[in-house]
């Protein structure tokens, strides 16, 4: 069942990257509040408004949004070589935010452990879960290039309005990840998914953001190819030793696609866990400005403990620390990457100029 989202004033000014009053947004936005209601409390469709309003526009409407799409979504694939860096965690919250912002957003859960799946509140402990991942479309036998009719069923819906969505993962993604190595042009399926199916990804979403796993996989290899549309993946780096040599092995891991396949694919970093007070960190990013300043993101994201409590045991209803905790240090530095990265990786909406 999708959940509604909602968020006070000051999180809607800081997600809406414009420098305004609460007043001015709320003239944007175009509505009064509710009777009763004390605060403002404003909706993904809300941010959506403000931003077509603030470039003198209409707000369509979700049929005029499908039939006006025409650009194929802006596609975010994360990847890293190694596990336990928050790269899924700065995924589904950045995910999230951009959906908060009013942007249609597609998560796909290309890792087995499904903890993107599970911090989006689909469960997939079990391996009776009754979804469809990924696998089913990357290995079907034939590749052909009519659009895949079961992939609506697919996709779990996350937050009203069609603003984030979701297919999920599960263990058995594994099996489709070993059965990959078997198939023809086994790096292409990723590419040639997106492709079959671009008249139905481009009616409903401005951007396609997926979660790998960690390490060099089939699934892995594939969606990293796919990333030659975007010229770039995006990585999250902790800064300390053996992360630093896990991002060398990354780019290493990129050119050789580079190399035997034509793709052009770069990074973008992200720095996560970073603690100003330890030596070592310190020394780690002098090592990162040095070899990959000019990818480097210029937001960095602090240690900070909320992002554990997202995926506590004890927790049943897991939720992404912009959801739940918005107001906080980590959901602001959050908020920051999302709206660069609407920037670095073109994301708009249609009508709209890139960047707005």
């Amino acid at each position: 069942m999708p959940r509604a989202v909602e968020f006070k004033t000051s999180v809607a000014i800081a997600l809406c990257g414009m420098e305004i009053t609460p007043k001015k947004l709320q003239e944007l936005v175009g509505r009064e509040k509710p009777a009763g209601q004390h605060h403002m409390r404003y909706l993904p469709a809300d941010m959506m408004a403000a931003r077509y309003h603030a470039a003198g526009l209409d707000v369509p409407t979700s049929d005029e949004l499908q039939s006006a799409a025409s650009r194929f979504p802006a596609l975010v694939v994360t990847r890293m070589t190694k596990g336990g860096v928050g790269k899924t965690s700065l995924c589904v919250n950045i995910a999230a935010t951009l959906a908060m912002m009013g942007y249609r957003v597609l998560v796909i859960d290309a890792d087995p452990q499904a903890s993107a799946s599970n911090l989006l509140g689909v469960e997939t402990a079990s391996y009776d879960t009754q979804i469809t991942h990924i696998g089913h479309f990357l290995t079907k036998p034939k590749a052909d290039k009519e659009p895949d009719q079961d992939l609506p069923d697919a996709i779990v819906h996350i937050y009203e309005g069609g603003f984030l969505d979701l297919i999920p993962s599960d263990i058995t993604l594994a099996e489709s990840d070993a059965s990959l190595v078997t198939v023809m042009a086994s790096h292409a399926r990723a590419h040639l998914f997106l492709n079959r199916n671009a008249a139905f990804l481009s009616r409903h979403y401005d951007v396609i953001f997926v979660d790998t796993a960690p390490g060099t996989t089939p699934i892995g290899l594939a969606f990293s190819y796919a990333a030659k549309e975007a010229g770039k993946v995006l990585t999250v780096v902790e800064p300390e030793g053996s992360c630093l040599r896990a991002l060398d092995s990354l780019a290493s891991n990129l050119a050789e696609i580079n190399t035997v396949t034509g793709a052009e694919v770069g990074m973008e970093v992200v720095i996560n866990k970073y603690h100003p007070s330890l030596k070592h960190v310190r020394e780690s990013m002098g090592f990162l400005y040095a070899k990959y300043g000019a990818m480097l993101n210029d937001s960095i994201i602090p240690q900070f403990t909320g992002f554990a409590r997202q995926l506590n045991p004890g927790n049943r209803d897991a939720a992404p620390l912009v959801e739940v905790e918005p107001s906080s240090v980590g959901a602001a530095a959050i908020f920051d990457v999302a709206k660069s990265l609407v920037r670095s990786f073109n994301i708009t909406q249609p009508g709209l100029p890139a960047s707005a």
